[in-house]
């Protein structure tokens, strides 16, 4: 059986990484893609007003992206960039190995007409830009007032937002990590019951989203910090 890829998109903050963690950690049979590893280099990255725009589709490859997804669904293993938020380049390649279940996480993920295609099912973490400010400062406190507000907020509006519409179902990425975590386990357990494929109704990916076979008391807020 090819792998069941679900994306995980929404603008920065809202809990998309974690979420994807959570989940990994919990299962053997799932394994994660990140979109940030296909980010250019720093010197190949498009400036606005002086400041580098990492925010822009512009920044990222997304040739290299969409033939990771093609390989990774047809079973193959692939073979992406990785990228050193340190040294802001790609320093090298890492192999990701293809599981029953592909998650595809990052802010455009559901920018690229083609990617779109290739995914099964769409989350959109939907999140206030309060919020998205709010949570970037935890996470990154050096980030400037003037990135977040003059950058980041105005490409979420032009590039990601937009987005939300080709989404098969969007998610309130407000509540606690636990609720979000719980509503999409939900939610992936509901698709895969509609799933008509016998293939993927006998795989043991049907057992994975019982919704009371995974605990969230567990998750609390704070480890947003940690995306």
């Amino acid at each position: 059986m090819n792998p069941y890829f679900i994306a995980v998109a929404g603008p920065s903050g809202a809990g998309k990484s974690l979420f994807c963690r959570i989940l990994q950690s919990q299962y053997s049979n799932v394994s994660r893609l990140k979109l940030d590893d296909f980010f250019k280099d720093l010197k190949d990255v498009p400036m606005i007003d002086g400041c580098v725009n990492w925010d822009n589709p512009d920044s990222l490859k997304w040739d290299e992206m969409i033939q990771a997804v093609k390989d990774l669904k047809a079973g193959k293993h692939a073979m992406v960039p990785h990228y050193s938020r340190k040294d802001d380049c790609c320093v090298g390649e890492k192999c990701v190995l293809p599981a029953e279940v592909m998650l595809f996480d990052g802010f455009m993920t559901l920018v690229n007409p083609e990617l779109r295609d290739l995914i099964d099912l769409k989350l959109y973490f939907d999140l206030s830009e309060d919020s998205q400010i709010k949570r970037r400062k935890i996470r990154q406190p050096w980030v400037e007032d003037d990135y977040l507000n003059k950058i980041m907020i105005p490409a979420a509006r032009q590039f990601i937002m937009p987005t939300k519409q080709y989404a098969d179902q969007v998610i309130n990425a407000e509540m606690l990590p636990a609720g979000v975590a719980e509503q999409c386990i939900n939610i992936i357990h509901a698709r895969f019951k509609q799933v008509k494929a016998s293939d993927l109704e006998k795989s043991s990916v049907s057992h994975l989203y019982k919704p009371n076979s995974y605990q969230f008391s567990s998750v609390n807020l704070k480890n947003t910090s940690k995306l």
